[in-house]
């Protein structure tokens, strides 16, 4: 398995992907992606340098988006808001690699990827009724904070969303 920046040549590759991954969450009734998010973010995450993939034999097991955090969850307790942050987003595996530790591969990756970059921290938001996300997130060590993000996505529509972390700086 290797890790590698997504090129544009990927791009119709990775909506595909993820179009499988979104009918899959559809079939679970965890209803928080569809036909435009998250695949219309990831021609500017490719542009930015921000999306990775988790490829084997030239297959795309996995994709992830990590950048620096900006601190706009304000309504979460994170740990030390002063510290460098990376943010993990968009973390997609799969369906034909699920259940073969992906989602850890990509979150040790991202992990590698933040503390290159100094970062103290990673961090993500999953939604409440993302359960197999958020036990992933617990088995690989991160922590709930405190609090609830409120994403307004239209007037009769909100996703609510935890926040986790992870210190993954040596200097604890």
């Amino acid at each position: 398995m290797e890790v590698v920046l997504a090129k544009q040549r990927d791009l119709e590759d990775i909506k595909a992907m993820y179009s499988k991954i979104i009918d899959n969450m559809y079939l679970n009734n965890i209803k928080i992606w569809n036909q435009y998010y998250p695949n219309e973010l990831f021609a500017d995450d490719i542009k930015k340098n921000n999306l990775y993939l988790i490829k084997e034999d030239n297959e795309i097991l996995g994709a992830f988006a990590i950048y620096e955090h900006q601190n706009i969850e304000t309504s979460l307790d994170w740990e030390d808001k002063s510290a460098k942050a990376y943010v993990l987003n968009r973390l997609g595996v799969n369906v034909d690699s699920l259940r073969k530790g992906i989602g850890q591969e990509i979150i040790s990756a991202a992990c590698k990827i933040a503390q290159e970059n100094g970062a103290k921290y990673l961090r993500l938001l999953v939604c409440d009724n993302n359960i197999p996300a958020i036990n992933l997130y617990k088995k690989c060590q991160f922590k709930k904070v405190n609090g609830i993000f409120e994403e307004k996505i239209n007037n009769d529509f909100s996703l609510f969303e935890y926040g986790f972390e992870k210190c993954i700086s040596e200097n604890k």
